[in-house]
């Protein structure tokens, strides 16, 4: 059974985390099929929890947040959003700023 604080250590515990529906190889859906990609396009690497292997991650993933919807990116524990939001980031440059700070950090 997933808390808050289960989704706080795997925030904490990654420097890119997306809460998703299905993996990274196998997106069950467009817009966390979109996200998984800007991901992959940053070069670095990155966790993907697919919110349908347990019933319990969503609620608590939502609880965590406060944003209701999914796919969820993290970077360097900050919620940047979801697909449309990091797609936007990707084409501004910040995302790219956001993860190349994530991973100077020790």
């Amino acid at each position: 059974m997933w808390t808050a604080d289960d989704v706080k250590t795997k925030v904490d515990a990654n420097k890119i985390i997306c809460f998703a529906k299905g993996t990274k190889d196998q997106p069950m859906c467009g817009f966390s099929a979109r996200a998984i990609d800007v991901l992959h396009q940053t070069g670095k690497p990155f966790e993907v929890i697919n919110i349908f292997d347990d019933p319990s991650i969503r609620p608590a993933l939502v609880e965590f947040s406060s944003w209701p919807t999914t796919p969820q990116v993290f970077v360097n524990g900050e919620l940047l959003g979801g697909s449309d939001i990091v797609l936007e980031l990707a084409q501004n440059g910040e995302l790219q700023k956001k993860v190349e700070t994530a991973f100077q950090t020790a």
